[in-house]
Order: C-alpha cells, then structure tokens, then sequence
C-alpha cells in the first residue's frame, strides 16, 4: 500500500488528473456531440504524459528538491532512480502509443508534449523565463488536444478550447514565479538560475501579480458576450478571480515562505474551480 501511495505522490497524481480534466473541458467546448472513446482515451493520454514529466522532473531536481522539498519520493529513497528513469520512459512510451489510435493531430500533439517536457526538464527550465512559459505553454495544449480528439476543425473557433488555453498559460506562468520565488534559495544553491534570481523577488511578484490582473480581464470577456453562463460568472469572478487578486496582492506586500506556499496551493485550488466553471460554461454552448 506504501508502494501505491508513493508512486502516486511521485506522479503527483492531482496534476495528472486536472490535466486529464482539461481534456475533457477542451472537448465540451469544442463540439455538441463527443467521440466519447476517443475523448477518454486522450484524457489517459494527458494523464501519462503528465505523469512520465512529474517523475522525470523529480529525477532532474533531484538535488534541489534535498534542500527545498526534502520528503519527496525520490530524495527519500522510495523510489530508485534507475527505476523512476524507466517509469518515464515506459509512460511516454505507452501515451505516444495510446495516441496513435485516436488520430493524427493528436498523436502529434502528444508527441510534441513528450518533446517539449524532456527539453524543459534537461535544458529549458535553466533559462529564466523560458522554463516558466513551456510549463504554462504544456498546460495549455491539454485544452488544445481535448478539442483535437473531439473535433480538430473547430478548435481555433471561439468560444472554444482557445479560452481556457490562454487562461492556463497565464495562470501557469503566476504560479510558475511563485514557485520560484519560494524555491530561490534552493535554485541558487545548486546553480539554477530562475527570474527571481535576475531581477529580485519584488519585480517577480509585480510581474506574476500583472499577468493575474490580466487574466482576471480576460476571464471577463466570456460575461460580456454571455458565452457561458452565469454558472461560469459567479464561478469565475467570485470564487476565483476576486479571491486570488487579493491574496496574490497579500502576498506581493508580505513574501515569506509561508505565504507563498499558500498562494501556490491556493493558485491551484483556483484553476479546479475554473475547470469547474469551464465545464459549467460547455453545457451553455
């Protein structure tokens, strides 16, 4: 039973299921009528590619994770690291296959995911910034790929999958400076160098707390043309936007560890809700 709960920890299954989630979502918003096999076998897909990119980037931060995250699987020694390393290899293997039975765009989508996710764990998540917008850009392409196993033609309509895409990457990119806020000692330690470290913890805030104000006015443009519902309304703006805005400002004035641990959980908190909303809003389409 350890074995279970461990391995699940290490694949941080939640992640795995919100991007399974945002499959879904991205289908609902794309066509009346779904391909209900294909859709659940794309969500499957996201939820193993997703898991093969947790693990593999535990194995990379394995040393970074002994000063910021010390009861991780692997820095406990749960988990061996040539067995975490052939757990990558055999999810990407077994997504990219399950892939190849739904259909071309998603079999490329996915395959550019596996890609873009071993780039970022072996180079791209050294490079302030860019590391940040390949995680948001990964978040987002599960919306893109559930419209994809649903219907690829109407992907890139609105409204459609495309809403929440955006929504992902800014929410990511947020969360992602946070995270490197609260990791900056850790990073710098074993020479990783992240945005807080090049332009100071103070600009980072004021940066993710720009891109959330953004988002919080992009969130508003579905209301204005009544696209989904007044469900997605009190949703978006009353549990979500309103909320966040307000402790991320918290947080930009008070950036103690603490906090922003909190500010993480609760930024995560806030995209299940708008997977919530967003699937409240397919129904209205």
């Amino acid at each position: 039973m350890r074995a279970v709960v461990d391995f699940l920890i290490l694949i941080r299954a939640v992640n795995c299921l919100i991007a399974a989630l945002a499959v879904w979502v991205g289908a609902l918003l794309t066509a009346l009528e779904l391909p209900i096999g294909d859709v659940v076998l794309t969500s499957v897909v996201a939820f193993l590619v997703c898991a093969g990119g947790n693990i593999l980037n535990d194995v990379v931060d394995l040393e970074i994770d002994r000063i910021n995250r010390p009861n991780r699987v692997l820095v406990r020694g749960a988990v061996e690291i040539p067995r975490a390393k052939s757990l990558v290899v055999l999810l990407s293997v077994i997504a990219l296959v399950l892939a190849a039975f739904i259909s071309l765009p998603v079999i490329l989508m996915t395959a550019l995911a596996v890609v873009l996710l071993f780039a970022y764990n072996l180079r791209l998540k050294r490079i302030p910034l860019l590391g940040n917008l390949v995680i948001a850009l990964l978040s987002a392409m599960t919306f893109l790929i559930g419209g994809m196993a649903a219907e690829p033609a109407l992907v890139w309509t609105l409204p459609g999958p495309l809403i929440p895409a955006v929504y992902a990457v800014l929410f990511h990119l947020v969360r992602e400076i946070l995270k490197d806020v609260e990791d900056i000692e850790g990073d710098r330690r074993v020479g990783v160098s992240t945005l807080p470290q090049k332009i100071g913890t103070t600009a980072s805030l004021t940066i993710a707390l720009a891109l959330f104000l953004g988002l919080v006015v992009l969130t508003l443009v579905p209301i204005y043309y009544d696209w989904f519902g007044r469900v997605y309304e009190i949703i978006t703006v009353y549990l979500v936007d309103l909320p966040l805005l307000a402790l991320l400002i918290f947080v930009w004035g008070n950036p103690t560890g603490k906090l922003l641990r909190i500010g993480s959980v609760a930024l995560k908190a806030g995209m299940l809700l708008g997977l919530v909303a967003l699937l409240a809003g397919g129904q209205q389409i």
